[in-house]
């Protein structure tokens, strides 16, 4: 959600990112942040292809939406074990049973997310974490 955030405000600031990836993502106390900003750009100026292969979706990067896909795929790898390549493959070991509905609420989110058709796609990394926050506060709910 914090990634999601984060994304949110340059994307109101009408700057892009164009470049999420594993590596571009560090954490300060604990927190996950944006990091190498040196392909940031403003939305009107991001024509360049720059990007990073298993990251970008079909259109190429330079829209929020591209940003949007780009980070779908960093949470898929962080939430699977798997590599970015592999989408939309399951994790190697199954959630479990008490994991499972989460998980595949989860899974829904990022294929969304991470669709390959910009149409199909969140619009912004405001509804992305939108969607985060309420699939949080359902299994946060589930465990009260």
């Amino acid at each position: 959600m914090a990634l999601a955030g984060a994304l949110q405000e340059l994307h109101h600031r009408g700057l892009v990112h164009r470049d999420i990836k594993p590596s571009n993502i560090i954490f300060v106390e604990g927190l996950p942040k944006l990091a190498d900003i040196g392909l940031v750009a403003q939305t009107s100026e991001a024509f360049s292809y720059v990007g990073t292969k298993g990251y970008m979706p079909p259109e190429g990067p330079g829209a929020p939406q591209a940003d949007v896909f780009s980070l779908g795929k960093v949470l898929y790898q962080m939430i699977t074990g798997r590599s970015a390549a592999d989408f939309p493959e399951p994790p190697t070991i199954p959630p479990e049973d008490t994991e499972a509905k989460s998980f595949a609420a989860l899974n829904r989110i990022l294929l969304k997310a991470c669709s390959p058709e910009a149409s199909q796609r969140y619009e912004s990394a405001e509804e992305l974490q939108a969607s985060l926050k309420r699939l949080s506060k359902r299994s946060t709910d589930r465990k009260s």
